[in-house]
């Protein structure tokens, strides 16, 4: 098997599978949307707990990814980026097959969560992206994926509510199929993108502790504030997420259909930003400065939708949307290239996971977190919460020298 070189972007095939597999996953956790509630009534009929069990379903996935993260990339760092990506494949597919499979509640945590567990596989994805991808245009590469993963989240809950024409689970068994689709794909079109001689000396029992590999992630100071930004600007996207609807219905009685508009919005706007508008902002104000826009824009949404309660305006709410969507998109294409500028090569794979680890427990405590705020405070407090975190993330990178972390550091 022939190994991508460093020095060019990757081959096109192999780039193409990457963003499919990129789409998979977050077409995955945006395509139960629609029909998750419906399946939850099923075996918990009591209204009172239904929104908890929801909460619960969402975190879990996410936990797991947390603590699945930085393992699966450390393998990929010990064996290569190839077979940690064909087995995360293959773990989706098996977790939506028993979701779908259903029976009983039990069931339904162990499909989402044997999804949550592979889906960490993606810092592999990324560590193939900068194993493959010169330093110079990791911010468009990992644009284009940033755009394929906010379409997923605009697809996903279209073909969600289109396939439960047909039964509540054949959104699942789709998505399984696709996934194993996928699978095959890969095995032909995707090389190994890192030599034996770049990989780390050994794996073992020790790197099944996420917490060891976590402390390994943060080791760069670079990576370490950085990988703090991303956390402080990922918790009021994740609150966002689970009280927008609450905050439309409230204070604009909005339905379903209103509230869906506004969360394709969001993926709208990952597209439009990253797709789009990236490559032009990049070559005016690099990585650093593009994040620095991204969180500007993002807190000015969060302080629209603080004063939402105030000014109830249909207008001021799809703006505020607009505003954040727009700032995150970039800040994460941005941050995700400056990440991994300030790793070695030989860490990539590690420092990724951490990553995505930490931004997979941001994920899991903002939902958490946000529906206790807004159920004991209200709207105002809940998103000015948000805007101070925007901030302090803004600060913090504002703060910090805009040079690189030197390469032959390892942990």
């Amino acid at each position: 098997m022939t190994t991508a070189s460093s020095s060019e972007p990757p081959p096109r095939a192999p780039l193409l599978f990457l963003l499919v597999t990129a789409f998979l996953f977050s077409l995955g956790l945006s395509l139960v949307f629609p029909v998750l509630p419906y399946i939850v009534m099923q075996y918990v009929p009591q209204a009172g707990r239904q929104a908890a069990v929801l909460g619960w379903l969402g975190a879990s996935y996410a936990l797991l990814s947390f603590f699945a993260a930085p393992v699966l990339g450390a393998l990929s760092d010990a064996y290569g980026r190839r077979p940690v990506l064909m087995l995360s494949l293959l773990g989706s597919a098996l977790g939506y097959v028993i979701f779908g499979l259903g029976g009983s509640l039990g069931m339904l945590f162990l499909g989402r969560g044997i999804d949550g567990l592979t889906a960490g596989g993606i810092s592999a994805l990324f560590g193939f992206l900068a194993d493959t991808t010169p330093e110079e245009d990791r911010g468009r590469v990992f644009g284009q994926v940033g755009a394929t993963v906010g379409a997923g989240f605009i697809i996903g809950p279209a073909v969600g509510g289109a396939l439960s024409h047909l039964s509540l689970n054949a959104p699942m068994f789709a998505a399984a199929a696709v996934c194993l689709l996928n699978l095959l794909w890969g095995a032909f079109v995707l090389p190994e993108s890192l030599p034996p001689s770049r990989r780390s000396r050994h794996f073992d029992t020790a790197h099944l502790n996420p917490l060891r590999q976590l402390s390994g992630a943060l080791a760069f100071p670079g990576v370490r504030r950085l990988v703090t930004v991303s956390v402080l600007f990922i918790l009021p996207f994740s609150i966002m997420q689970v009280v927008l609807a609450l905050l439309g219905r409230d204070v604009l009685g909005w339905g379903p259909a209103q509230t869906s508009t506004a969360f394709t919005l969001v993926g709208v706007c990952d597209i439009v930003a990253q797709g789009l508008l990236l490559p032009w902002l990049l070559k005016a104000l690099r990585e650093r400065g593009v994040a620095l826009l991204g969180l500007g824009l993002g807190m000015l949404g969060m302080v629209g939708l603080a004063l939402l309660p105030v000014l109830p305006s249909a207008a001021l709410l799809y703006a505020s949307v607009i505003t954040f969507a727009s700032g995150e998109g970039i800040f994460n294409a941005a941050l995700g290239a400056l990440v991994s500028i300030s790793a070695p090569p030989d860490a990539q794979g590690r420092v990724q996971g951490g990553t995505q680890a930490l931004s997979s427990l941001a994920q899991a405590a903002g939902p958490l977190a946000g529906g206790q705020l807004y159920g004991r405070l209200g709207a105002t407090p809940t998103f000015s919460v948000g805007a101070a975190l925007v901030l302090a993330a803004f600060a913090l990178l504002a703060g910090q020298r805009p040079q690189k972390e030197p390469q032959e550091l390892a942990a």
